[in-house]
């Protein structure tokens, strides 16, 4: 049974060290561009008259297309990702890849001090200087060559493009047309916002008699509280999510779609983003008049939106899932069934999600509500005890070590890019005494034994092992694959508001997992990482860094 015995996931045969190499070389290049992107985010200059420098007042939109294709470029590599990483193997296996790494850190320090020269005047120093750009330029590109180099030798890299040059051309065209579509959303707002806010009123005067409207510059609401359709409210970034999601959810799950009938689930879906934008909106003026303005304008106003979402998103699972018009499957099949294992890995983490979106959603900045969370939590738990009592839960002291270094990086993230030390206190001092002494016993019992577990399970005892393969519960699912590393690391620093530590941080407990095929291993590591962040809250005083 998964995670009862003790398993070996040592790397695949064939892949040698380079799934590690190449994950601390990204993860190096990451914590680089970050660490550029926080050093020189104003530089408050503008372009040289030089057509060419003219360029990068659209810089923004070219790290949008650059994302986006390295985006949809993973996806199209993911099928042959393990071959991928075997040939890097075999062209590595006598390559001197280290004077590579010596070189890029040389190339970065150099574009380091040449962004310093150019963009470090501070506001108003005057124009962006040609030379200044050409040298970051230079030493940037020096520092990606030199990086790829350390990866792999040039001759394997062109190999990889002349094998994908199918997939790079569909990955770009992908781009452009996703950067295309956001300029198109930007330029047409105003026709779907003229259309939320006709409906949006209609639904408030249901309930009020004093609605106020001004079309022309969409503002809506009553006398008490008035709110302004920006173009982000509009509705078209619950219609691109919906539209992407769908489009993901229909091709991992096409097997068991009835297609083209599931198409129809695009304008569906669409109409039923919007429909829900409008009526949150309207909600929104309703909580706002009646009841807090704070609240309206703070927690509504940001979790709303996603609760909708999420909540659409499960209904189109379960539809498809349950109507013979969407299913492909004509009748019941008894290997339908959810896996009970699976069910226990994830319903606590689903559970804490979801009550984490609704706390926040009646909270404003303090989340008071906070032990709704843990009680919610720790009641699934106890109600899946049954299973967890199966499992072999053993772990080793090396996974303290891990979690101890997570923490050590955590701590060192976290000061390039100080949070606020006072809004929690603050929270804080608005309760009574005693109930400020039971706020920080739930968080503390929360963050250090309740959280590492429900995500860890999560994390890596379920999305770790079914990236690797189907069924999850198979030998070959516990076997170290780039995919399933990479991809269950981002996701968990994506959950988190330091996402470069979360990654990093996902990575560590995800090698606790792969020493031994131990899951407690993981769990105990991300909780010796969170205790010693309480230390440091409680201690120091770093509030922050519960944020």
């Amino acid at each position: 049974m998964l995670l009862k015995p003790a398993t070996d996931l040592q790397n695949s045969g064939g892949m040698g060290d380079v799934p590690v190499r190449w994950s601390l070389l990204i993860a190096g290049l990451i914590a680089e561009l970050s660490f550029l992107t926080v050093r020189f985010h104003g530089p408050g200059l503008s372009p040289d008259k030089v057509w060419w420098v003219q360029l990068t007042a659209h810089t923004h939109d070219y790290l949008s297309i650059v994302g986006a294709f390295a985006g949809a470029f993973a996806v199209l590599l993911a099928p042959r990702l393990k071959l991928t990483i075997e040939s890097a193997s075999q062209a590595t296996a006598s390559y001197a890849w280290w004077p590579w790494v010596l070189l890029h850190l040389g190339a970065f320090a150099g574009l380091y001090a040449a962004a310093a020269a150019t963009f470090g005047q501070g506001p108003g120093a005057g124009q962006i200087p040609a030379d200044g750009l050409l040298a970051c330029l230079a030493a940037g590109l020096a520092t990606l060559v030199f990086w790829l180099l350390a990866c792999a030798p040039m001759a394997w890299w062109g190999a990889l493009v002349a094998r994908e040059r199918r997939s790079l051309a569909i990955a770009f065209i992908a781009a452009m047309a996703a950067w295309l579509g956001g300029q198109l959303a930007e330029m047409y707002w105003r026709p779907l916002a003229s259309g939320t806010l006709f409906l949006a009123e209609r639904l408030l005067r249901l309930g009020y008699a004093d609605v106020v409207s001004d079309p022309a510059h969409f503002n809506f609401g009553t006398s008490e509280f008035l709110v302004n359709i920006a173009p982000e409210c509009s509705g078209y970034e619950g219609i691109g999510l919906v539209t992407v999601f769908l489009a993901l959810y229909l091709w991992l799950f096409r097997s068991v779609i009835r297609l083209p009938h599931a198409l129809l689930l695009f304008p569906i879906g669409i109409a039923a983003v919007w429909l829900a934008n409008v009526a949150r909106i309207a909600l929104l003026v309703a909580i706002g008049t009646s009841y807090s303005a704070d609240l309206a304008a703070g927690g509504f106003h940001s979790h709303a939106g996603w609760l909708s979402f999420v909540g659409l998103a499960l209904g189109f699972i379960a539809i498809t899932h349950r109507m013979q018009f969407f299913s492909a499957n004509d009748r019941h099949d008894p290997g339908d069934e959810i896996n009970p294992i699976a069910t226990a890995l994830l319903v606590p983490f689903l559970v804490l999600m979801g009550s984490l979106m609704i706390t926040a959603a009646f909270t404003q900045g303090f989340d008071r509500l906070y032990p709704i969370r843990i009680v919610a939590t720790v009641a699934t738990l106890l109600y899946l005890r049954a299973l967890y009592a199966q499992w072999d839960w053993s772990w080793s002291w090396d996974s303290v070590a891990i979690g101890a270094a997570a923490f050590i990086v955590w701590i060192a993230l976290a000061r390039l890019t100080p949070g606020d030390d006072a809004a929690l206190p603050a929270g804080l001092a608005s309760l009574g005494t005693s109930e400020a002494a039971v706020w920080i016993g739930f968080r503390v019992f929360g963050s250090v034994f309740i959280v590492p577990l429900v995500e860890e399970m999560a994390f890596r005892g379920y999305l770790l092992r079914r990236l690797a393969a189907s069924d999850f519960t198979a030998p070959e699912a516990r076997r170290f694959t780039w995919t399933s590393f990479l991809f269950s690391s981002v996701a968990f620093g994506l959950l988190h508001g330091r996402w470069l530590a979360g990654t990093l941080a996902g990575m560590a407990y995800a090698l606790a997992v792969y020493r031994r095929g131990k899951l407690g291993d993981a769990v105990v590591a991300h909780m010796i990482t969170n205790g010693l962040i309480a230390v440091s809250v409680l201690a120091a005083g770093a509030w922050s860094l519960w944020s």
